[in-house]
């Protein structure tokens, strides 16, 4: 791949995009200073990206605090320095925890990327830092500004030294929160979900510091989730700017005033020659030629995937053809357990009905027989046995007869009787 004519094509259109791109100053989003989709393939490592402390990374987001883990502090920050002389950065995080908010995220531009005790990045820092805690008792965003001398950790009232700041609300909102850093020759301006936390026009920053996100979580540990983070710009700054400490809103000196002509040709020139913007789009380069590299490779390991998916598709012919015959052999053998079934059960009902047929015949015959046989059994029985039968009426009536007799001579020899009185 890295010998066929598409790749020297590929270098050739990216060499020209290269020695085009000073020439026209564009905001363009630039993926040395910006986490890419995904921020990870490896759940592991952050291209162009480093690591500190407890950081936990997936594929599309980067844990700075873990939930529950108190005492946890974390950190990113870009392998490059950011040389533009307008950029905007743009990020979106959420934070959730107990009902008592614990810990805070800071969003960097510094000289150094160390940790340390300040949001799990170094005091004494050189550069702005953007913090976003519960301080005071409610969620605020504040803007500080540190020239290397200052301890963060040692003022009574950090939030009383802050340049700016806004109230937030940020905790456990069920939603991510998205904040917009906007930098300028005369201009720092911070948005948050679209609407304007604050601005100045008293800030001035130097070019070529590094950018970060770090968060550190306490007793109540909050956990901050980040999950995007872009940077766009355009103009490039000077190579030697001077003094890298950033100009506070009460040490801005006067800007010189030059006429418009002169300062378009000036950053003209400047973009040209600057040797910082070169490098970066060597850097962009080099990025976009290991992605090239990179698909090269997973497109050729899909071509030898290619006969391993044609034996495949041969064996699930088979195996679709060993299926339809069983099917059809499983059809027919139910057909035919279906026949011998029926056929079984139409002999039996054969059967049951000649039993039945020869029981009622029996029944029949024995019921004739039986009414046949009573008359000649009664008359009978009748003939054989009349003398008796007449001798014992005859006697009855002889008896009842001489009882009757008795009883009339009775009642006549009571009535004759006379009663002798004394």
């Amino acid at each position: 791949m890295r010998g066929s004519p598409l790749y020297h094509g590929v270098l050739g259109v990216i060499a020209l995009l290269g020695t085009c791109a000073p020439v026209v100053a564009t905001d363009q989003l630039n993926p040395l200073l910006s986490l890419g989709t995904p921020i990870s393939r490896d759940k592991h490592t952050i291209p162009e990206w480093d690591k500190l402390g407890a950081v936990t990374v997936e594929a599309d987001r980067v844990f700075l605090t873990a939930p529950g883990e108190k005492g946890q502090s974390g950190a990113i920050w870009t392998h490059n320095t950011n040389s533009y002389a307008t950029w905007v950065t743009e990020l979106t995080f959420r934070a959730s925890g107990g009902e008592r908010p614990g810990g805070g995220l800071a969003i960097w531009y510094t000289a150094q990327k160390e940790q340390g005790p300040i949001y799990g990045s170094r005091d004494f820092w050189d550069g702005l830092g953007i913090f976003i805690d519960s301080m005071g008792g409610q969620g605020n965003v504040r803007g500080h500004l540190n020239d290397g001398t200052i301890s963060y950790a040692a003022l009574p009232e950090p939030q009383t030294q802050a340049f700016a700041q806004c109230l937030l609300r940020y905790r456990n909102t069920g939603s991510m929160v998205s904040l917009r850093l906007t930098v300028g020759p005369r201009l720092l301006q911070v948005e948050v979900d679209g609407r304007v936390c604050f601005e100045t026009n008293k800030v001035a920053l130097p070019p070529n510091y590094y950018l970060g996100v770090s968060a550190a979580s306490y007793d109540n540990p909050d956990s901050f989730e980040l999950f995007s983070f872009k940077t766009t710009g355009s103009g490039v700054a000077q190579s030697n700017p001077g003094p890298k400490q950033p100009t506070r809103p009460d040490q801005q000196t006067p800007r010189e005033e030059r006429p418009d002509h002169d300062e378009k040709s000036a950053e003209t020139i400047k973009e040209l020659v600057s040797s910082d913007r070169l490098v970066a789009l060597q850097r962009t380069a080099e990025s976009n030629l290991e992605k090239i590299n990179s698909l090269s490779d997973e497109v050729e390991s899909l071509h030898s995937l290619k006969p391993l998916l044609e034996r495949l598709d041969q064996r699930l012919g088979r195996i679709e053809s060993v299926v339809s015959r069983t099917e059809a052999q499983f059809h027919g053998a139910t057909a035919n357990m279906h026949e011998s079934t029926k056929q079984n059960i139409a002999a039996e009902i054969t059967r049951l009905t000649e039993k039945l047929d020869s029981v009622d015949h029996v029944i029949r015959e024995h019921t004739s027989s039986l009414i046949g046989t009573i008359p000649d059994t009664i008359h009978e029985a009748v003939t054989k046995g009349g003398p008796s039968i007449w001798a014992a009426a005859f006697v009855f009536i002889a008896i009842q007869g001489g009882l009757v007799i008795g009883y009339l001579i009775y009642k006549k020899r009571r009535a004759d009787y006379h009663p002798k009185y004394l």
